[in-house]
């Protein structure tokens, strides 16, 4: 581990001075070195055994230190040069993948990490729907000990269904379990865990049910935020510029091969780092329109964000009536076979009375034998209530239908 800290520390000394003219003391550089891989000091790094930075190898996925932990530490330091740029990422990491002690790519954040692992397991399963696009989405991180989960909540839609009044959502909620193994930076998988139903409401629920000792208390549906609110940043937006044949496009893609390029939130802080890389003046030349392109493209934006809320606001939604669903081949399930699903009053459901229509209904009653159900539709029946056998209410079309009502 130590011998891995002075690589570390050496480097770093040899990039300011370098790059910059800058001499950095030993101690600072340890300190900062430190604080890179995510310790309050040197001391707490050298005294922690269960996930020494000696096991960089064995990490799956390496994470980086945020920014503001990193900027709290340089403020306790003392002496620090007052000229020493703030990015020194480069001056650290660099050493690690010369000398393959890094082997797998870097991530920005716990919570990109958590989008990706996410995206990643969709692509390996069938869609929700053939048109589906992420509605809304958030991402949750909890922390126990040396454990960490990462709770990637989204909500997809189908246009298509929406547009002929039938289900078109489906809520999916993702825990990606992971554990530290070295430093603060470096983790492994260790089990993911995977939640779907109607509504996004209802996936955080199943899965607080079934694994309550990873979600404590279920998201509220209104901090997973729509994902057009989510504002761009200036990476993000960099990168979806790479086809261009321009100045901009030929930045972009220096932009994406750059393994140490930092998330800034100013143009000054990106400036410098493009000066710390001695990039020409042409570079910094393009850096500086493709910002004030950028800066454009969020006020724009957010006027249309704007004026969609102003609306949502002057006409408040109504929640939506679902419709008759046909579900073709269902298999009636026997007596003994059926199983009980839970719910609650006021809990979306679904009945069938032929085995081959969903009806939509809410639950307005519970008891020991019996849920009292209320007709959503159709219109004409809106309203009717009814007392089922609690196997006949379902959660979904397919399962009402092989669990139809008997009469």
């Amino acid at each position: 581990m130590e011998h891995i800290t002075k690589l570390c520390a050496d480097s770093l000394r040899a990039f300011c001075l370098n790059k910059f003219g800058i001499q950095l003391k030993s101690s600072h550089a340890h300190e900062l070195v430190a604080a890179y891989f995510g310790y309050a000091s040197r001391a707490a790094l050298l005294a922690d055994t269960k996930g020494s930075i000696g096991n960089l190898r064995d990490a799956e996925f390496i994470v980086l230190t945020p920014t503001a932990q990193i900027r709290e530490r340089r403020s306790k330091l003392n002496g620090l040069p007052q000229d020493l740029p703030e990015d020194l990422a480069e001056g650290v990491y660099l050493t690690l993948y010369d000398e393959k002690l890094i082997l797998h790519s870097v991530w920005p954040t716990l919570e990109e990490l958590g989008k990706a692992l996410a995206d990643q397991y969709l692509k390996s399963k069938p869609a929700c729907f053939n048109d589906q696009k992420i509605q809304r989405h958030g991402v949750k991180l909890e922390f126990e000990n040396d454990e960490l989960a990462i709770v990637v909540f989204r909500e997809y839609v189908s246009s298509n269904l929406l547009l002929s009044f039938q289900q078109s959502k489906r809520g999916v909620v993702d825990v990606f379990n992971m554990k530290r193994v070295a430093g603060h930076i470096g983790y492994v998988k260790t089990n993911h865990h995977s939640a779907e139903a109607e509504t996004l409401d209802a996936a955080l629920v199943k899965m607080r049910d079934a694994y309550h000792q990873i979600i404590s208390n279920a998201q509220p549906l209104n901090d997973v935020q729509p994902i057009e609110e989510r504002e761009t940043n200036f990476t993000e937006w960099l990168a979806k510029q790479k086809n261009r044949d321009s100045p901009l496009g030929d930045l972009a893609r220096d932009m994406m091969d750059d393994k140490t390029w930092p998330n800034h939130s100013t143009l000054d802080d990106y400036r410098d780092y493009l000066y710390s890389r001695r990039a020409s003046w042409m570079a910094i030349e393009t850096l500086e329109r493709a910002w004030k392109t950028y800066k454009a493209f969020i006020k724009r934006k957010s006027v249309i964000i704007s004026k969609e809320q102003t609306a949502k606001r002057s006409s408040p939604n109504k929640p939506a009536t679902r419709a008759i669903v046909s579900v073709k081949k269902a298999i009636p399930l026997h007596f003994n076979k059926r199983t009980i699903e839970k719910f609650n009053r006021g809990d979306p459901a679904w009945i069938s009375w032929d085995g081959k229509n969903a009806i939509p209904v809410n639950v307005v009653g519970v008891d020991e034998r019996h849920y009292t159900v209320q007709i959503e539709s159709p219109r004409k029946k809106a309203g009717n209530e009814h007392s089922l056998f609690l196997d006949e209410v379902r959660s979904s079309p397919e399962l009402a239908c092989a669990n139809l009502v008997t009469l």
